[in-house]
């Protein structure tokens, strides 16, 4: 599976429309779906897991929705891979390391797999939904200012 299934472009999508709409203001998920052209099963499936873990909250009765469960500069890229993906995010998290004393290749691909792996989640960790919501308003202000052809 990889890093960027579908299901983690959905929880990105989401939780990033959800980071710029004005605080404390629920959006329902059909809302979310149509702005972001996910269906709407799918995204409700994701916003159920984003809430167990922490990220989004569920807001019950008339007005009510999803918000994000914390400030977008509080909540990392990393949380909500693991949220969706688990914390393996190269390796399979069920394969054993190979036997360095087979001298196989496999340990030291292995090896590599692993030191990529710390690297990526590390890079994640970096990264906060506020710094993707204000590269999507540079992209929409730059995108605003050109002419239309």
């Amino acid at each position: 599976m990889p890093l960027f299934s579908a299901k983690l472009d959905y929880a990105l999508r989401a939780v990033i429309d959800l980071a710029l709409q004005p605080p404390q203001q629920a959006c329902q998920s059909r809302e979310i779906a149509l702005r972001q052209d996910i269906r709407g099963p799918y995204l409700d499936q994701i916003l159920a897991v984003l809430k167990r873990e922490g990220i989004v909250r569920s807001i019950r009765g008339a007005g009510g929705g999803y918000t994000l469960a914390r400030s977008p500069h509080r909540i990392t890229v990393a949380e909500i891979v693991h949220a969706v993906i688990g914390e393996r995010l190269l390796l399979n998290a069920a394969g054993e390391a190979p036997d360095p004393t087979a001298r196989s290749s496999a340990y030291i691909v292995h090896q590599f797999a692993l030191k990529m792996e710390d690297h990526l989640a590390e890079r994640l960790k970096e990264v906060t939904v506020a710094d993707l919501v204000a590269q999507k308003q540079r992209l929409d202000e730059s995108l605003s200012i050109m002419p239309s052809i």
